[in-house]
């Protein structure tokens, strides 16, 4: 079976150190290289200029790193990821764990996606990559 990682990604600058290690696991194990953002329904990512230029940076990197980058708009971002994820057959999955002891939303995207493998990264107070 064809390996598949999933990069889930936000308007923050951590986003970049999350797709360098989705290309590094997609070399590890041959595997083709997506980049997800989910914005809610009725927000503009691009309306904010801050994030706007942080996501046109993050697909501008997925090109580099052989990526295919896609932007959603859902008010359910744990349901997108879950159908995006189930119609592109990825097999692993990458994303940060977002706020300190706020794990909920990973939990129920392990219980969701119970035949991804996980690889969640801690967001804060990291070296640039």
């Amino acid at each position: 079976m064809a390996e598949t990682v999933l990069v889930c990604v936000t308007g923050q600058q951590s986003s970049r150190r999350l797709i360098h290690r989705g290309a590094e696991i997609a070399r590890e194990h041959g595997a083709s290289l997506l980049v997800l953002a989910v914005s809610g329904s009725g927000f503009n990512l691009l309306e904010n200029s801050s994030v706007s230029q942080a996501l046109n940076d993050l697909y501008a990197l997925s090109g580099e790193v052989g990526a295919e980058m896609t932007m959603l708009s859902d008010h359910d971002p744990h349901r997108a990821i879950c159908q995006f994820a189930r119609a592109r057959g990825v097999t692993r999955l990458v994303l940060g764990e977002g706020r300190p002891g706020d794990s909920r939303f990973v939990t129920q995207l392990m219980r969701s996606l119970p035949q991804v493998a996980f690889t969640v990264e801690p967001t804060c107070e990291l070296a640039p990559v």
